[in-house]
């Protein structure tokens, strides 16, 4: 009789069924997918001076306020629930101690169908995508690729102390059945081009244990591993921070201080449905700068808040520490400090 792991959380815990000696596991609750017309509205709306959301959230649409301005993944916005009148028209109701007001809200789309702006009263908010004009976001390099690999091959990685040297492991070798989607070996990554010259994939070894681990726990719901990224050499890195270039150097770590991908224990992934062999849709893409990629982004739909939060669960069951800026990333041992790697092929 195979022993069945306990279900720590009551969101995604199924029902145990016994019969006599036979345990069985039934399929865990899920969200419904909400429908395609709703869903083509989910999204970012701008306008005013003001940052709106529109989520769906147990089969309506809602709209979330933000009036932080540093409230970057809008859990402390106002919920405003929206009661579909006709088609793209909706009614917001506004209730407080001292409110009780109606608004009438009107959806605009595109030829396909997808929302491009909400119009309240006398405000228009205009939908804003997770990159340019709906496309993922693309950074130009300041250089040709190959002559910036150049430099970056010539330089001297930072060697500071450290307590453990990853054993990099392939991680097909220990991770049966698990999806590569390498971005950065082909151009479908922030800078449309590959950065990674190698279609093999890496990590700690005691990282990738736990990583199949989670590929087990996640068979009862339907759904697998995606593995966007693992162990990077340094000087891969050190290519990505001088493809940035001046302007975008902010969005990741000096290279003279090393990167947590360096080390081998650190890992992007997402799921994939096994009924299908399909990525899944998830709340935001891979690298994509835009409030979703936090998270406790509080947008998107139920289904994708769910799925986002089931992989978390999952990933932090087996011993990963979740980054709270990118939902996809994380980090095995996160409390000890591991050396800085600059070897291609291990």
């Amino acid at each position: 009789m195979k022993t069945l792991r306990k279900i720590t959380s009551s969101l995604f815990c199924g029902v145990l069924c016994v019969t006599g000696t036979l345990w069985a596991f039934a399929a865990p609750w899920m969200p419904e997918e909400p429908s395609k017309d709703e869903a083509a509205l989910v999204g970012f709306y701008q306008g005013n001076g003001e940052s709106l959301a529109v989520r769906e959230n147990a089969g309506q649409l809602e709209i979330l306020y933000r009036y932080q301005p540093k409230d970057k993944d809008f859990t402390k916005s106002n919920v405003f629930t929206l009661v579909k009148n006709y088609y793209d028209n909706y009614e917001l109701r506004e209730i407080g101690p001292n409110t009780d007001a109606t608004s009438t809200l009107r959806f605009d789309r595109d030829k396909n169908g997808q929302g491009i702006s909400l119009n309240m009263g006398q405000k228009s908010y205009t939908r804003r995508f997770g990159g340019e004009n709906g496309r993922p976001m693309r950074i130009t390099p300041p250089k040709p690729m190959e002559e910036l690999r150049k430099e970056a091959e010539a330089a001297q990685p930072p060697s500071p102390a450290y307590q453990k040297t990853a054993q990099l492991v392939e991680i097909t070798s220990v991770v049966p059945g698990i999806v590569y989607d390498l971005r950065y070996t082909t151009a479908n990554n922030i800078f449309g081009a590959p950065l990674v010259q190698s279609n093999h994939a890496y990590l700690d070894r005691s990282a990738a244990q736990a990583l199949n681990r989670v590929q087990q726990d996640l068979k009862p719901y339907g759904y697998g591993l995606v593995f966007w990224e693992g162990y990077r050499s340094w000087s891969d890195f050190k290519l990505a921070t001088l493809a940035l270039g001046e302007k975008h150097q902010d969005m990741l770590p000096k290279a003279e201080e090393g990167y947590a991908h360096n080390t081998g224990r650190s890992v992007d992934v997402s799921l994939v449905d096994l009924a299908s062999g399909e990525e899944v849709s998830m709340i935001s893409d891979f690298d994509e700068p835009s409030p979703a990629q936090y998270a406790q982004f509080a947008g998107g739909t139920q289904k994708q808040r769910y799925l986002r939060d089931l992989l978390r669960q999952m990933m932090t069951r087996e011993g990963f520490t979740g980054s709270d800026m990118e939902w996809w990333h994380f980090d095995w041992d996160a409390g000890t400090t591991y050396q800085i790697l600059n070897t291609k092929e291990p």
